[in-house]
């Protein structure tokens, strides 16, 4: 029986440089032959970490980049909805402010997408603005 490859859409807080159980996870996913493809943001922080786990292990990596030009400000959430619709399943690593990181993880709800959040705090840790919305 062949294993179903899953392209996995890596978002996070910019302000995470580190983020152990990213690694892991994509190391999981690739071990088992259960990754086609890593679809990230592009930004500093835990995009930049995928970016590279990807390059170091040749695993194929797109980056949707904001496109300030044609969606001025709402240009990030705009990038994180490609992220999440090319994505089968959601890496979250949320530092539990980021408000962009919430934006993905919300729309990745919406979409019927598998969430997996990888850094404490959860959405159940406590009151966030607006509501998570999950």
């Amino acid at each position: 029986m062949k294993k179903i490859q899953k392209i996995a859409g890596v978002v996070g807080s910019r302000a995470l440089a580190h983020c152990p159980a990213l690694l892991a996870r994509l190391d999981a996913l690739h071990g088992a032959g259960e990754l086609a493809e890593v679809v990230s943001g592009g930004a500093a922080g835990v995009d930049a970490l995928a970016a590279s786990w990807a390059m170091r292990n040749l695993v194929p990596l797109t980056e949707h980049l904001p496109d300030y030009a044609a969606h001025g400000r709402a240009a990030p959430l705009v990038r994180n909805g490609r992220i999440v619709a090319d994505a089968d399943l959601v890496l979250v690593c949320w530092d539990g402010v980021s408000r962009g990181t919430l934006d993905a993880a919300r729309k990745a709800t919406r979409l019927g997408k598998r969430l997996e959040w990888l850094v404490k705090p959860t959405p159940s840790a406590g009151p966030v603005a607006g509501g998570l919305g999950l």
